[in-house]
Protein backbone atom coordinates (compact mmCIF):
# COMPACT_ATOMS: atom_id res chain seq x y z
CA UNK A 1 0.00 0.00 0.00
CA UNK A 2 1.61 3.36 -1.16
CA UNK A 3 0.95 6.70 0.63
CA UNK A 4 0.78 8.79 -2.26
CA UNK A 5 3.12 11.07 -3.24
CA UNK A 6 3.85 14.98 -1.78
CA UNK A 7 1.65 16.51 -4.64
CA UNK A 8 -1.24 14.43 -3.76
CA UNK A 9 -1.26 15.01 0.09
CA UNK A 10 -0.87 18.74 -0.80
CA UNK A 11 -4.16 18.51 -3.23
CA UNK A 12 -5.81 16.67 -0.37
CA UNK A 13 -5.18 19.26 2.12
CA UNK A 14 -5.88 21.73 -0.25
CA UNK A 15 -9.52 20.25 -1.12
CA UNK A 16 -9.52 19.94 2.87
CA UNK A 17 -9.06 23.21 3.44
CA UNK A 18 -11.76 24.46 0.69
CA UNK A 19 -14.68 23.14 2.01
CA UNK A 20 -14.28 23.88 5.08
CA UNK A 21 -13.64 28.02 3.98
CA UNK A 22 -17.03 26.89 2.23
CA UNK A 23 -18.75 25.62 4.86
CA UNK A 24 -17.29 27.94 7.38
CA UNK A 25 -17.73 31.28 5.48
CA UNK A 26 -21.41 31.98 5.42
CA UNK A 27 -21.81 31.46 9.39
CA UNK A 28 -18.55 33.94 9.93
CA UNK A 29 -20.69 36.71 7.37
CA UNK A 30 -23.77 36.51 9.21
CA UNK A 31 -22.28 36.40 12.49
CA UNK A 32 -20.23 39.60 11.45
CA UNK A 33 -23.21 41.67 10.56
CA UNK A 34 -25.56 40.48 12.80
CA UNK A 35 -22.65 42.58 15.23
CA UNK A 36 -22.43 45.11 13.31
CA UNK A 37 -26.35 45.74 13.31
CA UNK A 38 -26.34 45.42 17.34
CA UNK A 39 -23.53 47.78 17.56
CA UNK A 40 -25.57 50.29 15.78
CA UNK A 41 -28.94 49.92 17.06
CA UNK A 42 -27.09 50.55 20.58
CA UNK A 43 -25.59 53.45 19.55
CA UNK A 44 -28.53 55.25 17.72
CA UNK A 45 -30.86 54.36 21.08
CA UNK A 46 -27.71 55.66 23.25
CA UNK A 47 -27.27 58.97 21.20
CA UNK A 48 -30.84 59.93 21.09
CA UNK A 49 -31.61 59.25 24.39
CA UNK A 50 -28.68 61.13 25.46
CA UNK A 51 -30.15 64.43 23.32
CA UNK A 52 -33.62 63.73 25.55
CA UNK A 53 -32.13 63.74 28.57
CA UNK A 54 -32.33 67.43 28.96
CA UNK A 55 -34.70 68.46 26.32
CA UNK A 56 -37.61 70.57 26.36
CA UNK A 57 -41.12 69.54 24.50
CA UNK A 58 -39.63 65.80 24.25
CA UNK A 59 -43.25 64.83 22.70
CA UNK A 60 -42.55 67.53 19.64
CA UNK A 61 -38.90 66.00 18.82
CA UNK A 62 -37.73 64.71 15.90
CA UNK A 63 -35.33 62.97 18.28
CA UNK A 64 -38.43 61.22 20.43
CA UNK A 65 -40.52 60.44 16.65
CA UNK A 66 -37.31 58.91 15.08
CA UNK A 67 -36.32 56.67 18.85
CA UNK A 68 -39.69 55.26 18.59
CA UNK A 69 -40.08 54.42 15.49
CA UNK A 70 -36.79 52.76 15.55
CA UNK A 71 -36.86 50.83 18.39
CA UNK A 72 -40.84 49.49 17.00
CA UNK A 73 -39.64 48.57 13.76
CA UNK A 74 -36.47 47.18 15.01
CA UNK A 75 -37.97 44.63 17.31
CA UNK A 76 -39.97 42.84 14.70
CA UNK A 77 -36.67 42.39 12.64
CA UNK A 78 -34.54 41.44 15.55
CA UNK A 79 -33.03 38.11 14.63
CA UNK A 80 -30.73 37.17 18.08
CA UNK A 81 -31.13 37.38 21.77
CA UNK A 82 -28.31 40.46 22.30
CA UNK A 83 -31.00 42.26 19.13
CA UNK A 84 -33.48 41.85 21.63
CA UNK A 85 -32.07 42.86 24.55
CA UNK A 86 -31.08 46.10 23.09
CA UNK A 87 -34.25 46.81 21.82
CA UNK A 88 -35.74 46.15 24.76
CA UNK A 89 -33.89 48.65 26.73
CA UNK A 90 -34.88 51.27 24.12
CA UNK A 91 -38.37 50.23 24.95
CA UNK A 92 -38.18 50.98 28.76
CA UNK A 93 -36.72 54.63 27.46
CA UNK A 94 -39.85 55.01 26.01
CA UNK A 95 -41.86 54.10 28.58
CA UNK A 96 -39.63 56.09 31.40
CA UNK A 97 -40.68 59.31 29.09
CA UNK A 98 -43.97 58.27 28.73
CA UNK A 99 -45.51 61.35 27.71
CA UNK A 100 -43.79 63.76 29.19
CA UNK A 101 -42.65 66.66 28.23
CA UNK A 102 -39.73 67.52 30.21
CA UNK A 103 -37.60 64.70 32.12
CA UNK A 104 -38.01 65.31 36.13
CA UNK A 105 -34.86 64.06 37.86
CA UNK A 106 -36.11 60.65 38.50
CA UNK A 107 -36.30 59.88 35.19
CA UNK A 108 -32.92 61.54 33.81
CA UNK A 109 -31.97 59.01 36.29
CA UNK A 110 -33.55 56.48 35.18
CA UNK A 111 -32.75 56.69 31.63
CA UNK A 112 -29.39 57.19 32.52
CA UNK A 113 -29.40 53.96 34.31
CA UNK A 114 -30.88 52.23 31.42
CA UNK A 115 -28.38 53.58 29.17
CA UNK A 116 -25.55 52.81 30.98
CA UNK A 117 -26.97 49.04 30.84
CA UNK A 118 -27.03 49.53 26.88
CA UNK A 119 -23.36 50.40 27.21
CA UNK A 120 -22.65 47.08 29.83
CA UNK A 121 -23.93 45.42 26.69
CA UNK A 122 -21.16 43.42 24.65
CA UNK A 123 -21.68 42.86 21.48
Amino acid sequence: MEIGSLAEWVESFAEILAVSIALFLPYYQKRRANKEKNQQAKQIIIKTSNKLLHQTKIQESLQFEELTKFVSIYLVLATNDTTVTIIQLGDAILNVIGTSDQLSAEQQSQVGKLIDDLNKIKI
